[in-house]
């Protein structure tokens, strides 16, 4: 292990030097695959709102059902932002084909442009991974995005309206409500569904699924043609209330997750659309935006409870399948070493005894440290049994003190000394500016020493780099690896609990380490990220506020 403080050095880009001309190819391809993305977006957005605006709008513009909001949420939000043109260009279009003026248009494709970007952004700052299997993901999605993002957009729609002479007075309530509440169902209703299906969050599957899944589709279209279509003549009135879809739409967010969810609420508010359009069902009224707006409310609040049910079901499931799993490696991970020790101190128990010459000084020694690595690893585990309940419960608690980083790094190193060694990983200390803080040193030794140990766990074989800078307010770590790499979609994983991205049998440990890390550097006020790319490594980076 060598150990090297200096000046730190520029950190190669991962995967190594490429010439200018891959480089060039690479920059090419990506806007070859950004045009087509705006393009093909564009096309969605333009022909979902031309079949929006023919079901009924205040104004000619505040349509009263958008899905193309959903379509463009959940494209900025699973392929980037840099898709917004698409976004502009379709809102642009469809309204200078429905009569806007030039500047109106305009106005309103800002606005819908916003919404889109704003709403992607506010739900990756608040931690929504697309797959709405956790209930502060799908809140995420109805508060930040369907209520709050959307708001914007009404916003500015309307107000390019009322300046453009289109509405006044009354009729800009009327229109910022429609506007609203259409956008808000294009969140609720368009974008779980293709957030889920794009995904592909996982689902264990259980005998007969294919039947029963058979059976609830057969009797949610059943339903909604008997609520809001015409059969036998508008009679059954009890059977034709809205309320009779609830316990269908509870069955498919029970039984079938975020899948059923999704694609229930799609199902049964397009049937519900098409009917109140054509005159049927409860909302049905002599205006059509009159019965879309009673329709609305219905759609909105059956869409927000079924993913709400759905996600708090996903959550259910992997709380579950972690306990089980849990159990499974806790035991196999404390049975481990203690069967190593309990073989090991037989071994030397019956060397004690037995009648020939006894074990040397140095056997006895060696026999001892055996003993001490695997009780420290047993201890270790234990302690991060005890870690997790303590963090879980809210009970973390800091004893803060005036720390130095790079002390505390070095120490770090020589108790990982023998680990590294093992791993063959050579290891690179680079240490610039004052490294000084007020901290929790015990807590930041468990952060250090993860970061460290998982380094040549997970690349062994391979140098490893532990970078400290001084950023004023801030102190930087960074510890990088070349090894496997952790892929993309797996990134956020790693950070929760009994989560990994490799092989459980091949890596051995309770999958804690980094969670319990990134709670004691958030409990500190800082972040822990990650870069990483499969195959190429990985770089952890603590960023610590003094």
């Amino acid at each position: 292990m060598r150990q090297k403080a200096g000046p730190i050095q520029r950190r190669p880009r991962i995967g190594g030097h490429h010439s200018q001309s891959e480089r060039n190819s690479w920059e090419v391809k990506d806007r070859y695959k950004t045009a087509l993305g705006c393009a093909l977006l564009f096309a969605a957005y333009f022909v979902t709102a031309r079949l929006g605006l023919l079901l009924g709008a205040e104004a000619g513009f505040a349509t009263l059902v958008w899905p193309p909001t959903g379509i463009a949420l959940s494209a900025l939000f699973l392929f980037g932002a840099r898709l917004w043109p698409g976004v502009f260009a379709g809102a642009l279009l469809v309204n200078l084909a429905a009569g806007a003026p030039v500047a109106v248009a305009l106005g309103i494709a800002c606005g819908n442009t916003l919404e889109a970007v704003g709403g992607a952004w506010l739900l990756k700052r608040l931690g929504f991974q697309g797959r709405l299997d956790r209930i502060d993901g799908a809140l995420a999605l109805v508060f930040a995005a369907a209520i709050g993002s959307t708001a914007l957009s009404a916003c500015i729609g309307v107000g390019s309206l009322w300046l453009g002479g289109i509405v006044s007075g009354d009729g800009a309530g009327r229109a910022l409500r429609a506007w609203w509440i259409g956008d808000m169902l294009g969140d609720l209703v368009v974008a779980p569904l293709l957030f889920v299906w794009w995904q592909r969050p996982p689902f264990r599957p259980r005998p007969l699924m294919a039947l029963e899944a058979l059976l609830l589709a057969s009797a949610l279209v059943g339903f909604s043609v008997l609520v809001f279509g015409n059969l036998y003549g508008g009679g059954m009135g009890i059977l034709r209330q809205s309320y009779m879809l609830f316990p269908l739409l509870v069955w498919a967010a029970l039984r079938f997750g975020q899948y059923g969810a999704a694609t229930s609420v799609f199902v049964v508010s397009g049937l519900a659309i098409a009917g109140t359009a054509m005159g049927f069902g409860p909302f049905a009224g002599k205006a059509l935006a009159d019965s879309l707006f009673g329709l609305q409310t219905f759609m909105g609040v059956a869409a927000a409870t079924v993913l709400l049910l759905g996600a708090a079901i996903a959550e259910r499931n992997r709380a579950v399948d972690a306990r089980d799993e849990f159990l499974s490696i806790a035991s196999h991970e404390l049975r481990t070493p203690l069967t190593a020790l309990s073989l090991h101190l037989q071994a030397l128990f019956r060397r004690l005894q037995g009648t020939g010459k006894g074990p040397s000084r140095e056997e006895m020694q060696q026999a001892v440290e055996s003993a001490n690595r695997l009780l420290s690893r047993l201890a270790k585990l234990i302690s991060e049994l005890l870690e997790v309940s303590r963090v879980a419960a809210g009970r973390l608690q800091l004893t803060r003190e005036q720390v130095d980083l790079l002390a505390l790094v070095r120490e770090s190193l020589l108790r990982l000394e023998r680990p590294l060694a093992d791993a063959d990983c050579r290891v690179e200390l680079q240490a610039d500016g004052t490294l000084t803080g007020h901290w929790d040193p015990d807590r930041l030794d468990q952060v250090v020493d993860n970061l460290i140990s998982n380094a040549a766990k997970y690349g062994a074989g391979k140098p490893v780099v532990v970078r400290l800078r001084d950023l004023g307010e801030r102190v930087v770590l960074e510890v990088a690896d070349r090894g496997i790499g952790i892929d993309r979609a797996d990134q956020a994983r790693v950070f929760e609990r009994f989560e990994r991205a490799v092989s459980r049998r091949r890596f051995g440990g309770f999958g804690l380490g980094l969670w319990i890390a990134r709670r004691v550097v958030e409990a500190h006020g800082g972040t822990l990220t990650l870069e990483s790319e499969l195959g190429h490594g990985s770089t952890f980076t603590v960023n610590l506020p003094r």
